[in-house]
């Protein structure tokens, strides 16, 4: 239901603005280009299928005890996360960009606890179920830290802390790289491809604005860009390969496994 309201007010169904309409009135060097926001649609739909997946594995005659467990954990932390979800998109369309981080930085830390709480990076056996919960977090995750990037820069412009396009370039290239090394490194640590394949769409978003539409002309981060958007492509590369590999010895280990003695 959150994410179809994301959706909703994103069409500018409600508050007359979209989500690419309200950053662009203040304008950075990593402001994305409108299509960028059409991940949301993607992960609404990645999640909702996870979500029923997830209600229909409870609901199981013959229950996989360690799904249900997997799923038991995350509680009621999902409800959290999808109350800070929602409400920061309101406060952000509204205009009310500092509050608007501190909800977006608590959907963050939640999100990371249900990934953590259902320990994502053990879910590589073929299933159906646990592809589409890796899939589906991993997107999740990887936009939001690249939200959160875009975010703060844009809340530096709002709060009119910055006086200068060298300012503002610094403030902008700090940000989208130590946000852009947690999100490689988490994507790493936990084997999902998708954190570093969203956080690498957004970076493709950036370089398209900047070509067409630049906000600034004195510095140019597009080199940067270009440099952080091959890495992020070659991580997520890379992760595949690990998930396949680990997918494959799984396989092997249940077949070469002796039948247990009843």
């Amino acid at each position: 239901m959150n994410f179809i309201w994301i959706l909703i007010i994103d069409g500018n169904s409600i508050f007359g603005v979209s989500l690419f309409r309200a950053f662009n009135l203040f304008p950075t060097h990593l402001t994305p280009a409108d299509f960028t926001f059409k991940a949301w649609l993607v992960i609404a739909i990645a999640m909702i299928i996870v979500t029923a997946l997830m209600y229909r594995e409870t609901g199981n005659e013959h229950l996989n005890i360690r799904s249900v467990r997997k799923v038991m954990r995350i509680d009621y932390m999902l409800i959290l996360n999808q109350l800070f979800c929602g409400m920061s998109m309101v406060l952000k369309l509204n205009q009310f960009m500092i509050i608007s981080i501190i909800f977006t930085v608590a959907c963050i830390i939640t999100l990371l606890i249900i990934n953590n709480r259902m320990e994502i990076e053990k879910l590589t056996a073929h299933s159906f179920t646990k592809y589409f919960i890796r899939l589906a977090f991993g997107m999740y995750t990887g936009w939001l830290l690249f939200v959160f990037a875009f975010n703060m820069v844009t809340t530096f412009v709002k709060a009119g802390v910055v006086h200068s396009e060298t300012e503002q370039f610094i403030i902008d290239v700090s940000i989208l790289i130590l946000t852009f090394g947690f999100a490689m490194f988490y994507s790493y640590l936990k084997m999902l491809p998708t954190v570093s394949v969203a956080f690498s769409w957004g970076i493709f978003g950036i370089i398209h604005q900047n070509l067409n539409h630049p906000a600034y002309e004195q510095h140019n981060i597009l080199i940067l860009l270009y440099v952080l958007f091959g890495l992020g492509s070659l991580v997520s590369i890379y992760n595949f390969y690990r998930c396949t590999i680990k997918r494959a010895a799984n396989n092997v280990a249940s077949q070469t496994s002796p039948p247990s003695i009843p």
